[in-house]
């Protein structure tokens, strides 16, 4: 009896979870540095693009001679909404007022992108699996989760005080919430079979459970939340729903309605789900803030494609191939991150041009989310 009792000691010291809260730093960016204008250059350059939209990534590498994190981040920022004129404005005063209104505008645009954070799922080199969250610049990396247990499923709420995330340290998967400036956490979701894939809708979250028959899609009700609260189904057929994600009131899932995976897009407007997604196994659907823009991953004989999908003309582009785990549109709808064969990466869809984080590293990357 003792042995066992010890044991089990063992076994839930093994799975022990750290929380850490999160502190802001006022980091100041200089977004006139002749490296940020420099990098603005390389990444707003027009440059030919062969069919499929895929191109090799500029990477940046960690020294005095080359881009480091925080001038990338801060130099891309001034790719939200075709900024070409903020360049000019650094060398030539604007002559008209109208000009002065746009890049007022646009200020304000990349303030937006300067105040965003990006959360990570990772296992990391000391063998834990953590949660982290940077800064926009790539600066102030913090722990806010280390387990020893896998995490993943990140997802922002509205405010971008809390994270959603699936934890397995009690040995199945758990949906928590977490205040990360708190470090406070609670169960959100832990019915019968798995609960995964969160995504926040306002206040409320959708989960997908398999605690009825097959997996589904509820909604969770969290304002005045308590234990009691039950899901509400929001998408069950007799297929399998899973991955749900929600932008402007547009709901898109993951379903196997017809034997293979697909995306499909519930409208705000209309009743029924479409297929939006091409060929055969595709999964892992994000949809931007506006609700304009889809990026999932496209599944073929071992080989992994970014695809995006445009909802306002109904086309569809690969943006890049390899071991693609997941994607995350920024605030502005138009800067990307994604993860790609162990680096994350970021892409900007109105230039089509990549370049990835160096800096970020861990043993294995799962997830990554801009925040809103």
């Amino acid at each position: 009896m003792k042995k066992t009792f010890i044991f089990a000691i063992l076994i839930k010291s093994s799975l022990a979870v750290n929380l850490f809260p999160y502190h802001s730093i006022n980091n100041r960016l200089n977004s006139q540095s002749q490296k940020s204008i420099d990098l603005y250059k390389l990444l707003t350059t027009n440059i030919c693009h062969n069919d499929s939209g895929v191109k090799t990534p500029k990477k940046i590498a960690i020294t005095t001679n080359h881009y480091n994190i925080t001038t990338l981040m801060n130099s891309y920022s001034t790719l939200a909404l075709n900024q070409s004129h903020v360049f000019l404005a650094q060398q030539q005063p604007m002559a008209k007022p109208q000009a002065q209104g746009n890049y007022a505008t646009d200020h304000a645009a990349r303030q937006q992108l300067f105040s965003a954070k990006i959360a990570l799922a990772i296992f990391d080199n000391d063998r834990k699996y953590k949660v982290l969250i940077s800064d926009f610049s790539g600066q102030n990396i913090q722990t806010i989760v280390s387990s020893k247990a896998p995490i993943t499923s990140l997802s922002w709420n509205a405010s971008n005080t809390s994270l959603a995330y699936v934890s397995y340290e009690n040995g199945k998967p758990i949906i928590y919430i977490q205040n990360i400036y708190t470090a406070k956490r609670y169960i959100v979701a832990n019915f019968d079979g798995s609960n995964s894939s969160p995504a926040f809708d306002g206040n409320s979250l959708l989960v997908s459970l398999s605690k009825d028959y097959g997996t589904h899609i509820y909604q969770i009700d969290l304002h005045n939340y308590t234990a009691q609260k039950t899901a509400q189904p929001l998408v069950s057929t007799d297929s399998i729903e899973t991955e749900a994600d929600i932008g402007n009131g547009n709901l898109i899932f993951t379903s196997n309605k017809n034997s293979k995976p697909q995306i499909y897009l519930k409208s705000k407007n209309t009743a029924q789900a479409k297929q939006i997604s091409i060929g055969l196994n595709n999964t892992t659907g994000r949809i931007s803030g506006d609700g304009s823009k889809i990026l999932y991953i496209h599944g073929s004989r071992g080989r992994y494609d970014l695809m995006y999908y445009n909802l306002k003309t109904g086309v569809t582009r690969k943006i890049d191939a390899g071991k693609i785990l997941s994607g995350s549109f920024a605030a502005d709808n138009t800067t990307i991150a994604y993860i790609k064969n162990n680096q994350v990466v970021i892409y900007n869809s109105n230039y089509k041009n990549t370049a990835v984080m160096a800096n970020l590293r861990a043993r294995e990357f799962f997830d990554v989310k801009w925040s809103k």
